[in-house]
């Protein structure tokens, strides 16, 4: 990790290097690098932060009787591979188009946190994030972050017709209502305008796209939270 002398941002260096020049201002004049696609370290990472994270969500959501603790555990799970996994990866399609080197990393002692929250009833979810290389100006860096939370609230706004129409089957309205409720949370929760949350570089980049994406991802929490 560097701090390059042109940039008011953090470099994490990958383990492989590339031919190429990057400013704050835009590529220089040699070709866009090409970074393989993922890795084992990767992988690894976003297994276990789904893992966690499903075993989490579902103790936070589980209520005893009715349905049990195995339609309960399905529906954390698909919210947290859906709502997560579009998150960090959002993240990660919008670095790379800016050709960065970027991979998630998870961040073991925050996923036993999220555990112990969850225990009691809520859930602190940073279990991790896109870890990027290569030298982004702060309107890039502020896209980059936006695309987590703006992927998230998304979802949520294409699962809430489901959560209202009635008629429709019990299971598709349960998957809709879990991942909704789990993405405009991620969504708010990473709002919060501090580092390393994504709100923070949106702040910095674009006062009025945080403050309008901060009351979108409010509006729908609060929805969440009145149970639609």
């Amino acid at each position: 990790m560097r701090r390059d002398k042109d940039s008011e941002y953090t470099i994490v260096e990958p383990k492989y290097s590339a031919s190429y020049t990057l400013t704050p201002y835009g590529y220089g004049m040699q070709e866009r690098p090409k970074y393989k696609l993922t890795s084992f370290v990767e992988i690894r990472d976003i297994l276990a932060a789904v893992g966690v994270l499903t075993i989490a969500f579902y103790w936070v959501i589980y209520r005893s009787g009715g349905a049990g603790a195995l339609h309960y555990l399905s529906l954390a799970a698909i919210s947290v591979v859906a709502g997560f996994l579009i998150h960090e990866m959002s993240h990660k399609v919008v670095a790379r188009r800016y050709g960065c080197w970027a991979e998630f990393r998870a961040d073991y002692r925050m996923l036993g946190l999220a555990l112990v929250t969850a225990f009691f009833g809520f859930l602190f979810a940073a279990p991790g994030a896109v870890m990027i290389a290569g030298n982004v100006n702060r309107e890039q860096n502020g896209r980059i972050s936006l695309a987590g939370p703006g992927s998230n609230l998304a979802v949520a706004l294409a699962c809430l017709p489901l959560t209202m129409i009635s008629g429709i089957p019990a299971t598709v309205s349960d998957i809709a209502g879990g991942l909704y409720f789990f993405s405009v949370f991620l969504a708010a929760f990473n709002m919060i305008p501090v580092l390393p949350f994504d709100g923070s570089k949106i702040w910095h980049w674009s006062k009025p796209i945080y403050i309008a994406t901060l009351l979108a991802a409010g509006l729908l929490f609060a929805l969440a939270l009145a149970g639609l």
